[in-house]
């Protein structure tokens, strides 16, 4: 309980009366999480559903929900993962090397954010991970031209480049412009870096993606997206893509809502994709669904 009135103190001072009642809500669900859990789950047959149940038998201790962190033992192969770091003596900037090629970091990271980072992208593609984008045929084929929404560092880019054609990084923060120009300099003639953000309406800093396409004259046969619960603002902005291209993969992080994945898989399968997920759960809910997908794939055309 001192825990609780701490948390309490701490959010009323952050962020306003408002927001106490949804924190003691929180706490409320939150307690007797797992126990809820476990009932809900208990008759499952689902091979995916027993191996998260597997886990948390074996992590008692384990606070529910767990976040991020997927609840496999694999991901401890990616803690102690020995990340290099160094400093670019002209720019200033850190950077390390990811497949031979040098990833820049803002002139506000240090060695530990940068290596940490990097753990985190090298787990979220391991082939095993709700997180991963690619799974088996749902690839860029050679030539194609890809989005990458919410592009970050550029290392899911970057570990595509040499079979794309073009590719657009979109990424708002403008943090990451200058590292990511330092990133992709290599790949200047075929790499553009947007600093505006994807959503439903054209505005200040902000653009549909059928508005951007339209400008360049251009399409996209290929889109990654994960921006922090407004892919659906997103895909709203690209109904018109959506609803035309002949050919057209997608992978969506679709954890960051509850409802994200059942109302993404609806939009697409109506408009004739084919739908289908990354392996395994997140442990993310405080209400049902309690294990959430990660990446949703969809696919439109043959390769």
């Amino acid at each position: 309980m001192g825990a609780l009135v701490s948390e309490l103190r701490e959010s009323l001072r952050t962020a306003g009366p408002k927001s106490v009642p949804r924190r003691l809500w929180f706490w409320y669900r939150q307690h007797g999480l797992r126990e809820r859990i476990f009932r809900e789950y208990e008759n499952s047959n689902d091979p995916e559903v027993l191996a998260v149940l597997d886990f948390l038998s074996n992590h008692p201790d384990l606070e529910l929900p767990a976040g991020m962190a997927p609840p496999y033992p694999w991901v401890d192969e990616y803690f102690n993962q020995n990340i290099d770091v160094e400093r670019d003596t002209s720019t200033g900037m850190l950077f390390t090397i990811v497949k031979g090629n040098r990833i820049f970091f803002p002139r506000t990271a240090t060695i530990a954010s940068v290596q940490e980072s990097v753990r985190i992208a090298h787990m979220e593609q391991d082939p095993r991970s709700p997180h991963a984008y690619l799974s088996g045929t749902h690839v860029p084929d050679t030539g194609d031209v890809a989005g990458f929404v919410g592009a970050s560092d550029g290392i899911f880019c970057l570990s595509l480049i040499d079979r794309l054609s073009r590719a657009y990084l979109f990424e708002p923060d403008s943090a990451w412009h200058e590292p990511l120009r330092a990133t992709t300099e290599p790949w200047r003639d075929k790499i553009e870096i947007v600093p505006l953000a994807l959503g439903n309406q054209d505005g200040a800093g902000t653009i549909r993606l059928d508005s951007f396409l339209a400008q360049r004259g251009a399409a996209l046969n290929f889109i990654q997206m994960d921006v922090e619960g407004h892919e659906s603002e997103v895909l709203e902005g690209a109904s018109k893509l959506l609803r035309e291209a002949k050919k057209l993969r997608l992978s969506i992080c679709a954890y960051h809502k509850r409802l994200d994945y059942p109302n993404f898989e609806s939009l697409l399968s109506g408009l004739g994709y084919v739908v289908k997920h990354s392996p395994g759960f997140f442990v993310l809910g405080i209400r049902m669904p309690y294990f959430r997908r990660g990446v949703l794939y969809a696919s439109r055309g043959q390769s």
